[in-house]
């Protein structure tokens, strides 16, 4: 039987996970994609591991994490996320998620950083579970289809009250303005993060502004992938502005002649009511389009676990996962 070592890397080290990356999701990525993604993050580096055949030296899988910052009764504090776990195809079966997770767990709780979550795949996620992990609520596809958005009229919409793509930095004194509960879980939004977000090199971001008078009222970042508006943040201080914004993406749409616009969050949250309200469906069953369930789970000291083990607890939104 093959024996591994694990390897705690750093940016030097990314080559290796380039053919990782081809074999467990097909994509084909450089050195900057990671660049990206584990180093240029505002919130800190990533943390890493990596398993690494002892006869052939050959990389065999890879375990990291990503820091967020969020807001926790008020406080600011930094969770990580679970993100990209990869075990090439001639190295499954062989323990190595389980041991390259653990060193990783250990690292944290040793440097006091143990609490991270996780957006779980079909496969992945029965593998958390065992090792302590919990399952909170679902994420799910909501999507407004073409045909809706041709009904939404936006005949009666001011483009003067619309910015699109701004300086990011502009948004600073509108999201410091926007208040979230202090008993929930919430990401905390600024400039700096959501320019980092924007710049994932796979996709091409827009943003547009809603801004009426003098000050802004909210904003929405979509991108656009396989012929879908991908609606992938949004924010509103008002109902007014969540209802300019919202017809103003079905018009993008219905002027795109794309398939319609799909959003990715918590499944039946607030988000979700909101989006369904805006005209929005869901597919309600376990087979056919956008009808993926994706488990939102984490991990920390027990005590936390049992703090924050309700749905109620997180205020977790498409803008939180990790993309890649």
């Amino acid at each position: 039987m093959s024996e591994y070592y694990t390897k705690k890397i750093d940016a030097q080290d990314f080559e290796m996970l380039i053919p990782l990356m081809k074999d467990c999701f097909g994509m084909d990525v450089n050195i900057g994609y990671f660049q990206w993604k584990y180093v240029q993050n505002p919130a800190g580096s990533f943390i890493g591991f990596v398993a690494i055949e002892t006869e052939t030296n050959e990389i065999g899988a890879y375990y990291g994490v990503i820091p967020q910052n969020f807001l926790i009764n008020g406080t600011e504090k930094t969770i990580y996320q679970s993100c990209d776990t990869m075990t090439h195809s001639k190295h499954r079966r062989k323990g190595l998620f389980k041991m390259l997770a653990m060193e990783c767990y250990k690292y944290l709780e040793e440097n006091e950083q143990l609490f991270v979550i996780g957006f779980g795949g079909a496969q992945s996620t029965p593998g958390f579970l065992k090792f302590g992990w919990k399952q909170v609520f679902n994420f799910k596809y909501y999507f407004k289809p073409s045909l809706t958005c041709r009904f939404t009229f936006s005949k009666s919409l001011n483009r003067n009250n619309f910015i699109e793509n701004i300086d990011i930095q502009n948004l600073d004194d509108f999201l410091r303005s926007v208040k979230f509960p202090d008993n929930l879980i919430c990401s905390l939004r600024s400039s700096k993060h959501i320019r980092w977000r924007t710049k994932n090199p796979n996709y091409s971001y827009k943003i547009i502004v809603y801004k009426p008078m003098e000050l802004i009222e909210g904003y929405v970042i979509y991108y656009i992938n396989n012929n879908k508006l991908i609606l992938f943040d949004f924010l509103c201080s008002s109902a007014k502005a969540e209802k300019a914004l919202f017809r103003y993406l079905s018009e993008i749409n219905n002027k795109s002649n794309l398939k319609g616009i799909v959003s990715f969050t918590k499944q039946n949250g607030s988000r979700a009511l909101t989006l369904k309200k805006n005209g929005f469906i869901s597919n309600p069953f376990k087979k056919g389009p956008l009808s993926e369930r994706t488990p939102f789970i984490f991990f920390a000291e027990k005590n936390v676990m049992e703090m924050f083990a309700s749905p109620d607890s997180w205020n977790i939104t498409g803008y939180d996962h990790d993309a890649r």
